[in-house]
């Protein structure tokens, strides 16, 4: 199986991507934006890694999304083909209209639109904005204690049944998976009436920020950004893409964990990151 690395102006999670795809035995290249969107027909799946798409100007994944290169990735995904977007590449998801994907409010809100973020539609480009990633807001105990970039590691807490996702697939619900973030804007918000109760209800939120024990804990530092419900990962509503603020490609080798972690001294461990790229083959030899 072939995946295609994408890379747009100011990524730089490239390499270490294409690393860990290689690593679960995937064969890989990096993709440029700028080459004919054509060949992406020739991949079984695709990661947008993260970075500063176009220097996060206007707001982080919008001028990458506008991309033409992103239309074909659209086609690519609506033949069931997996898409993993990570941090920026979450953002440029979003921004595209590819999460959550299709239609998630009722027809007449979605004819209103919003001015902030997801398209409507199956898998199409849409005027229509339902969700954004925004700016990092940290509140404890009811006060802003924090705003903008933030870098540390998390816990996160798989939230979907084992196959539901694609980024997940092979990932036991309510496992704990300690792993890096690194944005500024990861503040996932809407103002669109019962998206996150059908997010919820259709099983498309896939990870959420917690404590060491698995406990949702709303507020900083284990709600790292304000993010509602704590969410830090979706899929669209087919379950072949998947876009998570966290970076999977900083935990996949155990050398990668931070000092406190005890499993950093054996080097031939996989760390946990790994488990995203493994479920990404999985998916893609389950579904060929």
């Amino acid at each position: 199986m072939k995946i295609a690395v994408m890379q747009f102006p100011g990524t730089n999670c490239e390499f270490e991507t294409l690393v860990a795809v290689k690593a679960v035995d995937m064969e890989g290249e990096i993709f440029r934006w700028n080459r004919s969107a054509g060949e992406l027909s020739d991949f079984d799946g695709f990661v947008i890694p993260g970075g500063f798409s176009y220097q996060d100007r206007i707001r982080a994944g919008v001028i990458a999304s506008k991309e033409p290169v992103m239309s074909a990735l659209k086609e690519e995904a609506d033949k069931g083909k997996p898409i993993l977007g990570i941090c920026n590449g979450f953002q440029i998801l979003v921004e595209s209209g590819l999460l959550p994907g299709r239609s998630i409010s009722c027809d007449k809100e979605s004819e209103k639109g919003s001015n902030m973020g997801v398209g409507s539609g199956s898998n199409k480009a849409s005027s229509n904005v339902d969700m954004a990633l925004a700016q990092n807001v940290m509140i404890s105990k009811g006060k802003i204690v924090r705003r903008g970039y933030y870098c540390d590691w998390v816990n996160l807490r798989h939230e979907s049944p084992s196959k539901r996702c694609s980024g997940s697939f092979a990932i036991e619900r309510g496992a704990l998976l300690k792993i890096p973030i690194a944005h500024g804007e990861g503040n996932l918000v809407t103002t669109t009436p019962g998206l996150i109760k059908k997010l919820n209800d259709d099983q498309q939120v896939i990870f959420r920020y917690c404590d060491k024990n698995g406990r949702i804990i709303n507020e900083f530092p284990f709600n790292v950004n304000g993010s509602t419900e704590s969410i830090a990962a979706i899929c669209n509503e087919q379950g072949n893409v998947l876009g998570m603020m966290p970076h999977p490609e900083r935990a996949f080798f155990a050398w990668q964990l931070p000092a406190f972690d005890p499993r950093k001294q054996r080097a031939d461990e996989a760390g946990p990151g790994r488990r995203v790229f493994e479920s990404m083959k999985r998916y893609i030899e389950v579904n060929a």
